[in-house]
């Protein structure tokens, strides 16, 4: 019996220290305040399905995976500023505002007829990927840096 405990318990630690990340599932109440505070804000109508703390185990920088129960999916960082959002349910659409006006005023003037799917953030770009395939990056200044266009 000790063999089979001392197996188990090499064999847990062995699987943890080749893992790339740990991942844990939390509550909502274990985000940041900042991101739950843009939760209430922007999704304040949709229940949070499922959020998990990620934790890069070389460079330990958490991050926190929330799923919504439109399917809406939000990967927010460690002090909770979003980096990226992912719409999966066709009806849903991206709340105005999550970014800066500027950016707003570049897609209201330049791509209002595309449909917003997935906008990620690196804290001075975003990057828009659009439903028929294209994507956009604007700077924080409103300005297109790079347009992909499907074919």
């Amino acid at each position: 019996m000790k063999k089979i405990i001392s197996l188990i318990t090499v064999f847990v630690f062995a699987s943890v220290a080749l893992a790339d990340e740990i991942k844990t599932k939390v509550t909502q109440n274990d985000l940041p305040e900042k991101a739950q505070t843009f939760l209430s804000i922007y999704f304040q109508d949709v229940k949070v399905k499922k959020v998990v703390k990620v934790v890069d185990v070389e460079t330990y920088i958490t991050e926190y995976d929330v799923v919504l129960a439109n399917k809406t999916q939000i990967e927010f960082d460690m002090v909770g500023a979003w980096n990226e959002i992912t719409l999966k349910n066709k009806k849903v659409v991206m709340p105005r505002f999550i970014y800066p006006k500027r950016v707003n005023e570049t897609i209201d003037k330049q791509f209002y007829d595309k449909k917003i799917v997935k906008v990620s953030n690196d804290g001075m770009d975003y990057e828009f990927n659009f439903k028929d395939g294209s994507e956009v990056t604007i700077n924080a200044l409103g300005k297109v840096v790079e347009v992909e266009v499907e074919k």
